[in-house]
């Protein structure tokens, strides 16, 4: 399959759902972002808004990737369309909650202070629960799709079982922290690991820059799909006997990127300054992912040269 017609824009629209999810979510951030401006409460630290636009974002973002992942999605056409439903529903209720919440000036997330803020998060929790498994049910699918080559299958099924990786690590957060069980204030779970939520932060992200944050391995597994994406463009200008190794080992090697960011943050190490044992774990991931990317390409050469004999 040649590039133009991987990255051909009529496939954004494949799946209506989810390509009206990105539009609309798309849409209410850039609305959101006039709250943002003119409304000056502020929660933890940041705007009330903040939270609700970082999500619109990521839905926006999330719908319009996935609408372009299932076109490439024949055998379970049917599966794709519910899917595709089942998620954009899923969604909307969840932004829905995450916005109206905001709008009383409340926290959403890890909310057990009252009944109704207990039931909001249940909510919350069972629909991106839904939204899990319906992403992982696309990441088989795509795997199993024999219309396409090779490389689009692995390289879409792997990128976005990544994502739905990423997604679960979400439920880390979700536990009680010591202090909390200690002390109760109706809050039960958190973002960061060695501090409470709302200290010092990077810009718009928030990630604490003085304690560990589980957010961090959490949104890059999430964008997994997108360094697929990436990944099977650079692949496509590559000798066919690189581009699966490119595929199979950039995907791999994300994600353990992911998870060495993940355990950073559990021991309680912030994002922004990694200490001699992350940068180590870094250095052994580039080296690893070098020589299994040489051997796997090597292996394929000599495959290929033995075929054209």
């Amino acid at each position: 399959m040649q590039p133009e017609k991987l990255f051909d824009r009529s496939r954004l629209k494949h799946n209506e759902p989810l390509f009206w999810l990105a539009v609309i979510s798309a849409t209410s951030s850039v609305v959101l972002l006039l709250f943002w401006i003119f409304d000056d409460r502020t929660l933890g630290g940041v705007s009330v808004w903040e939270k609700p636009i970082k999500f619109f974002i990521s839905a926006a973002i999330f719908g319009i990737t996935y609408s372009w992942l299932s076109s490439f999605i024949h055998k379970y056409s049917r599966w794709v369309r519910m899917a595709g439903s089942v998620i954009t529903f899923s969604l909307a209720i969840e932004l829905i909650l995450i916005t109206a919440v905001a709008g009383f000036g409340e926290t959403s997330h890890f909310n057990v202070s009252s009944p109704l803020a207990i039931a909001i998060w249940s909510l919350m929790a069972m629909f991106i629960s839904v939204v899990l498994i319906a992403t992982s049910v696309l990441s088989i699918m795509i795997i199993r799709e024999k219309s396409q080559v090779p490389g689009v299958r692995l390289g879409l099924g792997l990128g976005s079982l990544n994502t739905a990786i990423g997604m679960a690590l979400a439920f880390l957060m979700t536990s009680p922290t010591a202090n909390q069980l200690a002390s109760f204030q109706g809050i039960a779970g958190a973002h960061s690991v060695g501090t409470g939520d709302g200290g010092p932060g990077l810009p718009f992200l928030g990630w604490s820059t003085v304690a560990g944050d589980l957010r961090v391995g959490h949104f890059f597994g999430l964008h997994s799909i997108q360094v697929a994406i990436v990944l099977l463009a650079l692949a496509h200008i590559l000798p066919v006997a690189l581009r699966l190794p490119t595929l199979i080992t950039g995907n791999l090697t994300y994600l353990g990127f992911v998870g060495i960011v993940t355990w950073q943050a559990l021991r309680a190490e912030p994002f922004s300054s990694p200490g001699p044992l992350t940068i180590t774990s870094f250095v052994a991931l580039v080296l690893v992912a070098a020589a299994v990317f040489s051997l796997f390409s090597l292996v394929n050469l000599r495959s290929k040269s033995g075929n054209s004999a």
